[in-house]
């Protein structure tokens, strides 16, 4: 199968996302988009022989930094993906007709599905969903009469993914500030039935600078302490769990903020030295 980019750079387009309820109380107004880089493509490719064994029609996912239009919002940054379905793997020169037929309803893509119920929960644990759009392609695109799908979602300035080795080479203090804020941030994303996949470190966002975990820029209800709550990213695999799912310090082992085994923390070269062990798990924390 051939790897190739199906989407182009897009710069200087302008993306509009419309009105979108995303609960009873919650609506995304309109907005204007600009694109301004590409970021990268991930094209999932499907065989005619393995789709019509029944597997769901091949698409590719692209992301694009944007900003928000209009004067005033050049500093109103974000983060784009595009869900475009794609002719199936071997088919993209046949003639338009036949790639008409291969169109589809949009896939059911785990990302949207989760920011959009998350941000409609009114959740503070989770970049905001922005914008959010569907629409079929025209008579000249991949797959004409296919889906494409515009999901937008906030950026979180200052801040960036939580890296394993940065994490352990922190003192005891800051790791366990890290653990306390992420078991409240995912507990409450537990609660709209979703987890993120992989669970890596790497769904946490962090400040490298400070220490400091995430807090939300733009919260619909003021809380206490609301400046020292934790934010999980990474919703593009997501998967569903049951909303009634209750914390253990398990969900600390699956995202590698504790070394559970011997194994664990070999390949770290600045692991930090002041551990500290559990006896009755075995754990170092």
């Amino acid at each position: 199968m051939d790897e190739m980019e199906y989407l182009p750079k897009m710069h200087g387009e302008v993306i509009t996302t419309p009105r979108t309820k995303l609960s009873e109380s919650y609506f995304i107004p309109e907005h204007d988009w600009i694109i301004l880089r590409k970021m990268d493509e991930r094209p999932s490719l499907i065989s005619p022989e393995d789709f019509q064994q029944g597997m769901r029609p091949a698409f590719t996912a692209g992301k694009y930094y944007c900003r928000l239009a209009g004067a005033g919002n050049e500093n109103n940054f974000a983060f784009m993906r595009i869900y475009k379905q794609i002719p199936l793997d071997g088919t993209r020169l046949d003639n338009a007709s036949d790639r008409r037929a291969q169109a589809s309803k949009p896939r059911k893509h785990p990302e949207p599905e989760a920011m959009m119920r998350l941000t409609g929960d009114r959740s503070t644990a989770s970049p905001k969903v922005r914008g959010y759009r569907t629409g079929i392609q025209d008579a000249n695109d991949l797959v004409p009469d296919g889906y494409i799908i515009y999901l937008v979602w906030e950026e979180v300035k200052g801040f960036c993914s939580l890296d394993q080795e940065y994490f352990w080479s922190l003192p005891y203090k800051k790791r366990q500030f890290i653990r306390e804020k992420f078991k409240i941030a995912f507990s409450e994303v537990m609660k709209s039935g979703y987890k993120p996949v992989p669970t890596t470190p790497s769904k946490i966002i962090v400040n490298k600078d400070t220490g400091d975990v995430y807090a939300s820029r733009y919260p619909l209800q003021p809380r206490a302490n609301d400046s020292t709550r934790s934010k999980i990213s990474g919703f593009k695999w997501a998967v569903h769990i049951d909303p009634d799912t209750k914390w253990t310090d398990h969900f600390f082992d699956i995202f590698y903020l504790v070394l559970s085994s011997s194994r664990r923390g070999k390949h770290l070269p600045n692991l930090a030295t002041d551990l500290q062990l559990d006896e009755k798990t075995g754990w170092r924390w």
